[in-house]
């Protein structure tokens, strides 16, 4: 059964591999844009796990077989399987063999990933740049954490077991402390917002540039509620999701009743898949003194995305409709109805609308778009706040039943 279970991970291991070489080479062209959306990001991932991981595997197996050999071992046999592989050494008489035959292959991959780092120097291309980044936090991550806590439970890499039991007491306490510590290193630079933020300017270079403006700027005019929600608004884009939140709390203390505190808390809330709270959001940033027109569409249809996002077809179809009140040509409100008919089953009515729409002139072109084009909205508030000033206020009530909720 476990050989059964093996090789089925094996099988589809390869099928996905072989589709991401394939879109790999379909897709070249929109992976040299200079600006990468989400999709290109998990695609990254994907092929960091699906192309890379099956080569570090097969590294750290030669690497293995190679070192017992220098111990004056051998292997006796071996088995591949992409993502995992099996050996059995024979020929080793002392623990310290032991140690270095079955380590000999982390050592390798994690000296690979300090080999990579000096290219980020150079700012390479977005996607090279996040695909190399990736893969050395990949293979940090994954011989620092994953692989040791796999090894609790039985499924990592015998090494660790090997270490546990060839070493003696006090030995054992001083590796394990080492390895506690790099461990350690690890996850504070993973979340070290500096770090997030040199990385961002190598794969978000686009982002980044406009973010550094936004700050200048906003550092002159700190009491602006404009400049503050363009630079949480930038530190999303630019994949800072933790200072976009810190921002958010700044915006919502210093101007608690502004439009762009409910529209930044919105757009963030969408992005961390909090649907109630961002459908909400935006409902409210739509009721606003002076929202109409394409504005309020975009907002009540970026309500419809966060309602069929959280399951709510009904409220959904029901808020889609009501954007299209506002703007007839609200893409994303059709397009929510066309999902909506289409989970309901309904494939005509789905359709006749995206036939309405190519016939209104709209491309069905979604990229960036969905829920909103976020950068097209704040203009559009930030043009509204021009002609009404302080009179873009919410209700007392609906900050009130904002707080309640």
């Amino acid at each position: 059964m476990n050989d059964f279970c093996l090789w089925s991970v094996t099988g589809m291991a390869a099928l996905i591999s072989l589709t991401t070489l394939w879109r790999l080479w379909a897709d070249r062209e929109r992976l040299a844009r200079e600006e990468l959306t989400d999709e290109d990001r998990s695609f990254a991932w994907r092929i960091v796990i699906f192309l890379i991981f099956p080569f570090l595997t097969f590294l750290d197996l030669r690497a293995t077989i190679v070192a017992c050999d220098l111990y004056g071992g051998s292997v006796a046999h071996w088995v591949y399987g992409l993502m995992w592989y099996h050996l059995e050494p024979s020929g080793l008489t002392s623990n310290q063999s032991l140690i270095g035959v079955y380590f000999a292959g982390a050592i390798l991959q994690l000296a690979l990933a300090v080999c990579m780092l000096p290219s980020l120097l150079f700012r390479p291309h977005p996607f090279l740049a996040t695909l190399v980044g990736y893969t050395i936090a990949f293979i940090f991550g994954l011989n620092l954490i994953a692989d040791p806590l796999l090894s609790v439970i039985n499924m990592g890499s015998p090494r660790w077991q090997i270490v546990y039991d060839a070493l003696p007491a006090d030995k054992r306490v001083a590796f394990m402390a080492v390895h506690a510590a790099a461990a350690s290193i690890y996850l504070a630079l993973m979340f070290s917002q500096r770090v997030r933020m040199l990385f961002a300017r190598l794969s978000r270079p686009v982002a980044s540039d406009e973010l550094r403006g936004a700050l200048r700027d906003f550092r002159s005019h700190p009491d602006s509620g404009r400049l503050a929600c363009r630079v949480g608004l930038l530190y999303d884009k630019a994949g800072l999701r933790r200072r976009a939140r810190a921002q958010l709390k700044r915006l919502k203390k210093s101007c608690p009743s502004s439009l762009y505190a409910t529209f930044l808390e919105a757009v963030l809330s969408y992005r961390r898949r909090d649907y109630r709270v961002a459908r909400q959001a935006f409902i409210l940033a739509s009721d606003y003194p002076g929202v109409a027109g394409e504005l309020k569409a975009s907002l009540l249809a970026a309500a419809a995305c966060a309602a069929f996002a959280g399951e709510d077809i009904i409220g959904a179809l029901n808020l889609s409709e009501r954007a299209l009140e506002f703007d007839d040509y609200c893409l994303i409100a059709r397009m929510v109805k066309v999902d909506v008919f289409l989970r309901q089953g309904k494939k005509e009515e789905a359709g006749e609308e995206i036939l309405l729409a190519m016939r209104e002139g709209l491309t069905l072109d979604l990229e960036k778009k969905v829920p909103l084009d976020s950068e097209a909205a704040f203009e559009s508030i930030a043009q509204l706040e021009d002609r009404l000033g302080d009179r873009i206020r919410a209700p007392q009530r609906d900050l009130q039943r904002q707080s309640r909720d």
